[in-house]
């Protein structure tokens, strides 16, 4: 079974969930009991099945850093939705800064010679580098 690529989807909520949060900044972007991170679990497992198997190995990848990708936006938002404002502000820098490490990280990766294998590399840092943020993220949600 083929999972439909889910990246123009997730950066659809992504930019809807922004936009809201622009609009209404002391509200909580994600009402309780809507959707967290660990939810995208239904939609990881098949994916690594499929990264297990080798079937649509590179897409599958890519498909798997997307989820990691909004398991990390979900995070953050919450974060977010419990700091004050001045720290809100510098969360926001700081994730704009790291955003352009980890894409250059998965640039990187790629060895340059075109091919699965460097787009693969690629898809599977991106995925790293977020999986570690979210750990980092987390962390510090806990103490709020």
């Amino acid at each position: 079974m083929k999972i439909p690529l889910l990246r123009p989807a997730l950066l659809s909520i992504a930019l809807l969930t922004a936009s809201i949060a622009q609009s209404h900044a002391q509200a909580p972007l994600i009402p309780k009991g809507w959707l967290k991170a660990e939810a995208l679990e239904a939609v990881q497992t098949p994916l690594q099945k499929q990264l297990d198997t080798g079937i649509a190995m590179l897409e599958t990848a890519w498909d798997m850093a997307t989820v990691k990708d909004a398991q990390l936006f979900i995070v953050y938002v919450s974060l977010m939705e419990k700091l004050p404002e001045p720290e809100r502000a510098a969360l926001r820098k700081e994730q704009e800064a790291w955003l352009k490490k980890r894409e250059k990280a998965a640039a990187k990766a790629d060895d340059g010679e075109g091919g699965q294998i460097g787009h693969l590399q690629s898809a599977t840092e991106h995925q790293e580098w977020s999986e570690k943020r979210i750990a980092e993220l987390k962390k510090r949600l806990t103490k709020h």
